[in-house]
């Protein structure tokens, strides 16, 4: 939902700032910023929702010609592999905004925000990302253990 939303006012204020740059002349220097943290912010939160959904493309050229049992090994390891992987990032992304709240650190651009808000979005993102591939592991598990 968040991401939704996101995706909604990038798209106003990359309009707003056409408008007002080549009708009225006046180039809005602080609507590439927002936008890009904005942009962070819609990719890492989608993914998340986008495991949740099954809904990754995948390259399945070489695990289509494995028996079924093999495929469904492999789809497990995959899903521990990003659990893992998001464990990691989260853990060293909450470190990075620790670390950007206690400096004060601010971003480069015109207008000066703490950095500490993108950097914890990317670390929920990859937060929720582990929570959905726990979720689909849990869902792997049960089908396999109906088979059985």
């Amino acid at each position: 939902m968040l991401g939704a939303l996101l995706v909604i006012a990038t798209m106003v204020v990359v309009g707003y700032s056409v408008v007002v740059r080549y009708i009225f002349g006046h180039p809005q220097v602080w609507t590439d910023e927002l936008v890009s943290f904005w942009l962070v912010a819609i990719v890492t939160l989608g993914a998340a929702d986008v495991l949740r959904r099954d809904g990754h493309i995948r390259i399945d050229l070489v695990t289509n010609l494995l028996p079924l049992h093999v495929q469904t090994w492999v789809d497990i390891l995959g899903l521990i592999s990003v659990i893992l992987l998001s464990a990691v990032l989260t853990i060293s992304g909450w470190e990075m905004v620790a670390f950007s709240w206690s400096v004060n650190l601010l971003s480069d651009g015109y207008l000066e925000l703490p950095m500490w808000l993108p950097q914890s979005l990317i670390s929920i993102g990859f937060a929720l990302m582990g929570v959905a591939a726990f979720h689909r592991l849990l869902q792997r598990f049960r089908v396999r253990g109906r088979r059985q």
